[in-house]
């Protein structure tokens, strides 16, 4: 969805992000990664760790690019906008990011012992190829936003 959609829709509202802000989302995805890969915890805790991550990373771009989601539905709203900041690169990690929304969903609220080991590192390997990803559109679009390393 454009981000007119998202803002029509209102699941946007405007925003003015800060070089802190998007520093303080990075660090949030670095802590729950290391959450994520702390093998001794349940598959479904590391997942949903993981996925936290990968929700921080993908409200960089929204971020960045002026806006916040608001209302119900957030989560589904920062995964909707990653193509109308990232471009069609970003396609194919939306798609895979709201079904890991959906199964996150479930592992929180339904069933237990619903993830593999599998389904965790393989959205890790996801979650690093969107860190990529938004760090090299950050460097190009919003060089004055990127966090110091």
């Amino acid at each position: 969805m454009s981000f007119d959609e998202l803002l029509q829709a209102k699941r946007l509202r405007p925003h003015e992000p800060t070089a802190e802000e998007i520093g303080d989302l990075f660090d949030r995805a670095m802590r729950d990664l290391q959450h994520a890969r702390q093998t001794t915890d349940s598959q479904d805790w590391r997942f949903i760790a993981a996925y936290s991550a990968a929700r921080a990373i993908a409200t960089v771009p929204l971020a960045a690019s002026g806006f916040r989601a608001s209302g119900p539905g957030h989560h589904a709203t920062v995964i909707a906008a990653l193509p109308a900041s990232l471009g069609p690169d970003a396609l194919g990690l939306k798609a895979y990011l709201n079904q890991c929304r959906a199964l996150r969903n479930r592992a929180l609220y339904d069933e237990a012992h619903l993830v593999t080991a599998e389904r965790v590192e393989e959205l890790l390997e996801a979650v690093a190829d969107l860190r990529r990803l938004v760090l090299t559109w950050l460097a190009e679009n919003h060089p004055d936003l990127l966090p110091e390393t």
